[in-house]
């Protein structure tokens, strides 16, 4: 039973299921905060979970057919990852298919924004000028990676639904809107940076220059508790509804105490499971106000 459970979680977590769940789970939040229209919510949501899906597995299975692997480079994700491909692959290419059929149901000024989200990740991890071996992706260039990360994230969170649900500038003025961007940005990059703190050897070997290196890990770590309490100010003067504010706020404080706890040293499932699964806890936090408010 434990071995059974313990493949599940495996698979939850190395899949990019979890994190596909996190980015739905985070459009949605959205959706609630902002009491945006919700006739074509279950076709948004499903689009982003399944780009979701697609394009982070499509991302690393693209990079393990490019790279020749050395025995320092194998973790116990990528060990998973190995032994499992044929069947991410199958997934992966599943989930694009439902992908690219909700497409069909949505506001069509959304492929404005699907288009150029598409672009960065194809050039996330293939060079930017296509059979130049010496060309970079985006993630080569230092520090580039994680705003990539995080500008994609709050455009599929925020401009997304909005812009589906035609909502934008009618009820929020183009100041609030562009801000609800802002913090949701700065929320990635404050869960993104732990990332780095646990690549930090990798990345070294690789010469993928990142912020941990840059400032070292304690600072890396202080400045993602500041991008936090940053977001916090931002939804404190964003959100109407007070009760919202409140659960934020106490999951914002729970996600501050666990980055606390980040070194290079911690097992895949502190990053991959309780850092990424922050944003579970904003959702839940939501939910639960909505219950008991």
């Amino acid at each position: 039973m434990l071995k059974l459970f313990t493949s599940i979680i495996k698979f939850f977590i190395y899949s990019n299921f979890f994190v596909a769940l996190c980015v739905t789970a985070f459009t949605h939040l959205t959706y609630l905060i902002y009491s945006l229209p919700t006739s074509n919510l279950p076709v948004v949501l499903l689009m982003v979970f399944s780009f979701t899906f697609f394009t982070y597995n499509g991302q690393r299975l693209f990079r393990l057919r490019q790279k020749i692997l050395q025995p320092e480079d194998i973790g116990e994700r990528l060990k998973w990852v190995i032994k499992n491909k044929t069947m991410l692959t199958i997934f992966s290419a599943l989930f694009g298919i439902i992908g690219l059929v909700c497409t069909c149901f949505i506001n069509p000024y959304c492929f404005f924004i699907l288009i150029p989200m598409g672009g960065l990740s194809v050039f996330y991890v293939i060079p930017l000028i296509p059979f130049y071996k010496k060309s970079p992706s985006l993630r080569d260039i230092p520090y580039l990676k994680i705003i990539v990360i995080a500008i994609t994230w709050s455009i599929a969170i925020v401009r997304l639904p909005f812009i589906d649900s035609k909502f934008i500038y009618q009820n929020i003025n183009s100041t609030s809107f562009v801000l609800a961007l802002f913090q949701v940005f700065l929320f990635v990059i404050a869960i993104t940076l732990p990332f780095d703190v646990r690549d930090i050897k990798f990345d070294k070997l690789n010469h993928l220059k990142t912020i941990p290196q840059l400032i070292g890990s304690k600072s890396t770590i202080i400045f993602s508790e500041l991008f936090l309490i940053c977001s916090i100010v931002l939804l404190y003067n964003l959100l109407p509804a007070r009760n919202y504010f409140y659960a934020l706020f106490i999951s914002h404080l729970i996600t501050m105490t666990i980055i606390a706890f980040t070194n290079e040293k911690r097992k895949e499932v502190f990053f991959a499971g309780l850092v990424e699964g922050t944003v579970i806890i904003l959702y839940s936090s939501v939910l639960i106000s909505d219950l008991f408010f």
